[in-house]
């Protein structure tokens, strides 16, 4: 949004000047046309945050009455939820100021039709917040179910009007201050949490946990364990698949695993700066729903499948050759039984941290990207692989290995582990985290497009977000073009000091950047970050009108690090012509749907 800032600066410099001046101050503060507040200070700092504050006062007391959701210290509360406005409020102010002898005098004053436009703009964001839960839930995406009908809930016990907003779902008109907490309990209840079996390790067991959502395994949900003395930090599961730890080695002595489903997601309400404003300052809703108690009863120990035979790279070739013969462009599903013996030489390998006992399966750019992965954080096998084979650009692509990583105390995340095996070679020569079954299918139901174009795509976004992942700087730097556009953005947030209290709000900053500049600051993220995890949603594809393989890929982005997280939309215009040397040609970011444009697309390149 662009806003126009007025700002009239009146010098007194003679009787005149100042007679018409004083008319206009009159006026303001005579009519009933303003939210009006007057501030005097040693500096202009001090003078202008002393009348902004005298303005939310008047307009907490015009619209207390209003706020009926609010029950209790309702005076103090409601000046802090105004407050909350005052980011977006007070960007449409308008200031007289004057010097009176030694001191500074401002005059802040706003139409209050500004004010109930505001107020407008934030049940606006209600909805939208409802309406993408809604969504996020039917896609089994429950952490982002939780996420946005919270939010929304808090949004709107903020609101003057709170308790008569409503939202038409299934064709009726709910009320939402009954119908979120509603949705929120609703989401808790047919969430399922189950024991799929068991690793002892030092001094703590490590449990599988199958997660479902309406009998459906999850997209993804995100909880603590508590663990026997404190509740964990957060685990991201992933399509259904999630851990638990417990301290002691003795499974007998647990007799049930509480977890505590996260749904206020406080470690990411400043990427949004209303949420942030609200979440400091109203009192929490609790939810009894999101702590479930897993019962235990006889859980069957974990053990990887053992390497069943040696790796019989000429076995290999003769059972694919049939495939490798099959025409380009095409992409086969194949028996890949006999690829088998070399995918568990690396799950032997990573079960027993033996991981050096693996590098012949690989190629050496191969044995170099296992490396990193296995770096990734504490690397763990949670369930055995039920792999399926496919044919892919000279390779063999094998779905996948479900694996947990996780991180000093701070996350952990679960993931499928892809590998692209070389056929010539016999070997595997990378890596990739597998994209969330949603975003595979919604890549794959572009059905226009052969099936080698899709698993092109996903290949290449699976790689994308691997890199970032395992920190290939030189990936990312061959696969960027020379002359890529690439717009990055952050989202700043200053300290809030005295004398800048009320214009703290979180601002997006944006930059172009050349390939060498990103780069740069690329590794700096690297160097300074334990980790850095990418999740990809809600991916729309477009196809370019010439260059063949040319795509136009958006996709709902949530980047985590270990020292900063937003979420926001990604564009990527990539030439994948030749599948394994992609060509990014368009890297841009935006934090939300711009009001004139919307989202990039293929068609603003």
């Amino acid at each position: 949004m662009k806003v126009i800032a007025k700002c009239l600066i009146v010098l007194i410099g003679c009787l005149g000047t100042q007679s018409a001046y004083s008319q206009t101050v009159d006026e303001i503060k005579g009519g009933k046309q303003y939210y009006w507040g007057e501030g005097v200070g040693k500096t202009p700092a001090n003078a202008e945050n002393a009348a902004l504050s005298s303005i939310i006062n008047q307009i907490s007391v015009n619209v207390e009455s209003k706020f009926s959701m609010i029950t209790d210290n309702v005076s103090e509360r409601v000046n802090d939820m105004v407050k909350t406005y005052s980011n977006a409020t007070l960007r449409n102010i308008e200031k007289i100021s004057w010097e009176e002898k030694d001191d500074v005098h401002i005059l802040c004053y706003i139409k209050r039709s500004e004010v109930y436009k505001i107020f407008a703009e934030r049940e606006s964001k209600i909805k939208d917040f409802t309406a993408t839960a809604l969504k996020a839930e039917t896609n089994l995406q429950v952490a982002d179910a939780l996420k946005y009908y919270y939010w929304a809930l808090l949004l709107l016990r903020s609101h003057p009007d709170g308790n008569t907003i409503t939202y038409t779902h299934n064709g009726a008109e709910q009320k939402l201050e009954v119908f979120l907490p509603r949705q929120i309990d609703a989401v808790f209840s047919k969430l399922d949490f189950s024991v799929t079996g068991k690793q002892p390790e030092p001094n703590i067991t490590l449990y599988n946990l199958a997660i479902t959502y309406n009998k459906q395994p999850v997209g993804n949900c995100e909880y603590s364990v508590f663990d026997g003395r404190n509740w964990s930090p957060l685990t991201t599961a992933k399509d259904g698949k999630g851990v638990a730890e417990l301290l002691g080695e003795d499974a007998a002595l647990h007799k049930k695993i509480s977890v505590r489903v996260e749904y206020e997601f406080g470690d990411e309400w400043k990427t949004d700066k209303e949420v942030n404003d609200i979440l400091s300052k109203v009192e929490g809703v609790p939810f009894k729903k999101a702590k479930i108690d897993i019962a235990m009863s006889k859980v069957p120990d974990f053990k990887p499948v053992e390497d069943v035979a040696p790796i019989a790279t000429n076995n290999v070739a003769v059972a694919t050759s049939s495939a490798v013969a099959a025409p380009a462009k095409n992409v086969l599903t194949i028996d890949g039984s006999g690829y088998l013996p070399l995918l568990k030489r690396v799950e032997t390998a990573i079960s027993t941290k033996n991981y050096e006992s693996a590098r012949e399966c690989f190629t050496p750019e191969g044995y170099t990207v296992f490396q990193k992965l296995i770096q990734y954080g504490k690397a763990v096998i949670i369930a055995n692989a039920d792999y399926s084979f496919m044919l892919f650009d000279g390779g063999v692509l094998a779905r996948s290995l479900p694996m947990r990583f996780s991180f000093s105390n701070r996350r952990t995340f679960v993931e499928n582990v892809v590998f692209d095996i070389d056929v010539a070679a016999g070997k595997i020569r990378s890596l990739s985290f597998a994209l969330a079954d949603k975003a595979c299918k919604d890549i794959l139901s572009h059905d226009k497009w052969t099936e080698y174009s899709r698993v092109s795509i996903i290949n290449f976004v699976e790689n994308y977000q691997t890199a970032y992942a395992l920190k290939r700087l030189d990936y990312l730097q061959s696969i960027f073009s020379d002359d890529a556009l690439i717009i990055t953005g952050k989202i700043l947030r200053p300290a809030p000091t005295i004398e800048n209290q009320y214009q703290n709000a979180p601002k997006i900053q944006l930059n172009r950047q050349s390939k060498s500049q990103y780069m740069r600051n690329l590794q700096k993220c690297f160097q300074n970050n334990e980790y850095v995890n990418l999740k990809f949603a809600d991916v729309s594809i477009k196809k370019g009108a010439k260059g063949g393989e040319i795509y136009g890929i958006q996709m709902q982005q949530d980047y985590f690090s270990s020292s900063y997280g937003d979420r926001g939309f990604l564009f990527v215009l990539v030439d994948v012509n030749k599948p394994n040397e992609p060509i990014i040609h368009v890297r841009a970011w935006q934090p939300e749907k711009d009001p004139d444009f919307g989202l990039y697309d293929i068609y603003h390149f």
